[in-house]
């Protein structure tokens, strides 16, 4: 096994250190097989202080790609495009994007699964995964290396203040800077 995964759920809009994450890793697997998560990310976004919300409709227990928006459009079908069109005017490789798939585990062990999937022995993942839902322990013990991207405050927004503050040419080489993907 070689190699640097990050993974994260669909989310509405995600914000810049979102695809810092994509664009350090070898392969970014987008999650659509996991739950919907109830006041996340998955159909809102923070843009200056205001949230922009897609409202939801059905169980709070379907899937990411079970879910959809009150106008009738699938969440994968509308969210998807929208992180596809930023990475790519970013100049992110989007043939490193791939999808989850189906199974039974869950947390850690579900990412323990994706990495072994797709052979890779380092996980990209925020800062303070490891505080909230990520067992670093059992990730080691699989033999896969965690390792937390810390973007700077600055830097801690939305694509569009992003865009709107640095243009497409800043926003890209904000995005190639090097920060601490490290443990």
């Amino acid at each position: 096994m070689s190699g640097k995964l990050a993974a994260h759920q669909i989310n509405f809009c995600p914000w810049f250190p979102w695809f810092y994450k994509m664009h350090k890793a070898e392969v970014f697997v987008l999650m659509i097989h996991c739950q919907f998560e109830k006041n996340g990310f998955q159909n809102r976004a923070m843009v200056r202080d205001r949230w922009l919300t897609m409202p939801v409709v059905g169980s709070s227990h379907e899937t990411i790609r079970e879910k959809f928006y009150s106008n009738g459009y699938k969440m994968t079908d509308v969210n998807v495009p929208l992180i596809l069109g930023f990475a790519k005017m970013l100049g992110i490789d989007t043939n490193k994007i791939h999808y989850d798939f189906p199974t039974e585990k869950k947390g850690t062990e579900r990412i323990i699964e994706i990495c072994k999937r797709f052979d890779c022995d380092q996980y990209l993942t925020n800062p303070d995964a490891t505080e909230k839902y990520l067992d670093e322990k059992a990730m080691n013990d699989a033999g896969i290396e965690v390792l937390g991207c810390n973007v700077p405050p600055q830097y801690r927004k939305s694509m569009f203040e992003m865009l709107e503050e640095n243009g497409i040419e800043g926003t890209v080489k904000v995005l190639n800077k090097e920060f601490a993907c490290k443990r």
